[in-house]
């Protein structure tokens, strides 16, 4: 594993954490997820050209239907 993919996971390991505790604090996964998104997407627009940002959003479309829910049915 890569120095980059080792943090990639640390970071991901981090924010599935966050995201354990919003869920256990506010118990509504749809709430979180949107605040996320929103969160993720103000970023993106922060940092991209217009056509970088274009090409992220029909990239997150494009793999949209190979994404796996969480296990935990507890969820939604």
């Amino acid at each position: 594993m890569t120095k980059k993919d080792q943090r990639l996971k640390k970071i991901y390991d981090e924010f599935l954490d966050f995201l354990i505790k919003k869920l256990i604090q506010y118990e509504d996964s749809q709430l979180i997820a949107s605040t996320m998104i929103a969160q993720a997407l103000r970023l993106y627009k922060s940092t991209l050209t217009d056509k970088e940002y274009k090409e992220m959003l029909e990239s997150v479309l494009k793999t949209s239907k190979t994404v796996r829910p969480f296990m935990i049915r507890t969820l939604h």
